[in-house]
């Protein structure tokens, strides 16, 4: 069992959230969905407010009937729900979908099994998670680090004025190949690439989940490290750290000393407790 301590999810300005957050306290399951924002030529799913939020929206609804075993069994049967909804969807075999139009998404799936006392993470980037074990610091549970730098692109791509959708569609024609990057979307092969680890937990432990708007108070504004911000959010909750988020999100003109492709991204963070 875990206990929902604290949630949120805050839009972007002006937009309807493309992350989802969820939990299952009997199955002992939490997850944070990061839909990838629309960079396609044409609309797949025009009847919701997005693409990205129409992903998201139907990996969520996934994860709260997938059954159980472990993260890879769980990814694997949310990569085929979700090929047979888009293809039930276009009324069109995926393979019809130009790849760089492909909707895809970021994950963290954690399961606490209090039986063995482990604890068990999935994820495909860019989210992140925090564990604090009782009278601990926390720390984060490793994840793979990209070999691009995004917020070098995103100086550069808004400096020169390029056509930033036309690159980025060219980046995810190559989603879940060798030579590209792993993610979740229609592509049974991209379960190789989940990126998985299990660690030994106690009751008492506490897992922050949360997406990469949230997390810009770490890696992009610096405004704490990882041990500071779940401290935060323990102590201020979520929505204060929101609050405080936001003020670095006002004003446009500072993107390009940032390296943001969006002035003010989704943010989506869940603190649960295990029980």
């Amino acid at each position: 069992m875990i206990r929902l301590v604290d949630s949120v999810n805050d839009p972007g300005k002006g937009r309807n959230s493309e992350d989802r957050i969820g939990c299952d306290p009997r199955r002992g399951l939490a997850w944070v969905i990061d839909g990838a924002t629309d960079v396609c030529a044409t609309r797949l799913f025009p009847d919701a407010p997005t693409d990205a939020f129409w992903f998201a929206e139907q990996a969520d609804r996934l994860l709260r009937h997938t059954g159980g075993g472990t993260p890879l069994d769980m990814a694997a049967a949310l990569i085929q729900g979700l090929r047979e909804a888009v293809e039930r969807q276009t009324e069109s075999p995926v393979s019809a979908i130009p790849p760089g139009d492909m909707p895809s998404a970021a994950l963290t799936v954690t399961r606490w099994n209090r039986a063995s006392g482990t604890l068990s993470f999935g994820g495909f980037p860019d989210c992140t998670t925090l564990v604090r074990r009782p009278g601990a610091d926390a720390i984060a549970i490793p994840k793979p680090v990209s070999d691009k730098d995004e917020q070098a692109q995103a100086r550069r791509l808004l400096s020169d004025g390029s056509d930033i959708n036309a690159t980025l569609r060219r980046q995810r024609a190559r989603m879940n190949r060798p030579d590209g990057y792993w993610v979740l979307s229609v592509h049974a092969e991209a379960v190789v690439g989940l990126n998985t680890h299990e660690t030994s937990a106690e009751p008492g432990t506490r897992v922050l989940l949360c997406t990469d708007g949230f997390y810009r108070l770490v890696e992009m504004y610096g405004l704490y490290d990882d041990a500071g911000l779940f401290e935060a959010a323990e102590n201020e909750g979520l929505s204060a750290l929101i609050d405080r988020l936001r003020g670095f999100e006002a004003d446009a003109a500072d993107d390009i000393r940032f390296g943001r492709f969006k002035t003010s991204d989704d943010a989506a963070a869940l603190l649960v407790e295990l029980t």
